[in-house]
């Protein structure tokens, strides 16, 4: 490319951000599931209150060489329970390795939309539903909506939850949003025993006794991603799933099923 003095350059693009739900981001970190895409913590450190340390560019391929050495990546079904015993998903050449400066942990970032809101609606409601035995909605409402009806300290929990997002949420950030973000979370850790007290926490059987849930071992790492990235708020995957109702699954639902692909690009046109 030439620049301003007419003068040809070699450009390298930078990946600052790759947006993406939990199984893109194990795909692209090459992490087995039921594991963390930015850090070390395993299935059963989900719930810990201390943040573990993170993935890093060349930790990654020392890993992913390690599995390569002990044994013959052509022997599919061996090498994949090394693997596995690793916490790698099999992935032998990530498209990063030779991106200069491209680090999953850094252009991960968090996505409010997956992390933060299903994290609400997938637990937080579950719990005040296994508690109460009613469903409510508006997640900035359910602290209010549930006053009375749960424990003091549940009620904190979901308090702290509730600030936490919305603290997460904002355009700017500076010292002391993100000291109160931390305080929130040290609050989170501090309430949580009350909901298996009140066995919010129900398995398919029986109460459950951990809170073995990746969203939560990610709000570990939102801080350290606003001092490399930013705000979280410019990386959420809102504005992209729109994009896919009103331009994917509106101009399929309106054709007639056959040769779609055609009749999808002519009502984007």
């Amino acid at each position: 490319m030439s620049d301003l003095s007419g003068n040809h350059q070699v450009m390298h693009t930078p990946l600052v951000a790759w947006i993406g739900d939990y199984p893109e981001q194990l795909m692209i970190a090459c992490i087995s599931a039921k594991n963390s895409p930015i850090s070390l913590v395993t299935v059963e450190q989900f719930g810990d209150a201390t943040a573990h340390p993170p993935h890093n560019h060349g930790h990654m391929l020392q890993k992913i060489q390690e599995a390569i050495a002990a044994c013959d990546p052509h022997n599919i079904t061996s090498f994949h329970k090394v693997c596995l015993a690793l916490h790698l998903n099999g992935v032998l050449e990530p498209f990063w390795k030779i991106w200069e400066d491209a680090c999953p942990l850094c252009f991960l970032t968090p996505n409010a939309l997956h992390q933060w809101h299903k994290f609400y609606f997938d637990h937080c409601i579950r719990w005040v539903t296994n508690i109460t035995g009613e469903h409510r909605k508006l997640e900035k409402l359910l602290p209010a909506a549930a006053a009375g009806a749960l424990p003091d300290d549940v009620l904190c929990m979901l308090h702290t939850i509730t600030k936490f997002i919305f603290l997460a949420q904002g355009l700017f950030h500076c010292n002391e949003t993100l000291h109160s973000l931390n305080e929130a979370l040290h609050e989170i850790h501090h309430y949580k025993p009350s909901i298996l007290r009140a066995d919010g926490c129900l398995g398919k059987n029986s109460p459950l006794n951990h809170f073995q849930i990746l969203k939560l071992e990610l709000t570990q790492h939102v801080a350290r991603s606003v001092h490399l990235m930013g705000a979280p708020y410019q990386w959420s995957s809102d504005i992209t799933e729109h994009c896919h109702i009103t331009h994917v699954k509106m101009p399929y639902c309106l054709s007639n099923r056959q040769d779609y692909h055609v009749q999808c690009c002519h009502f984007l046109d």
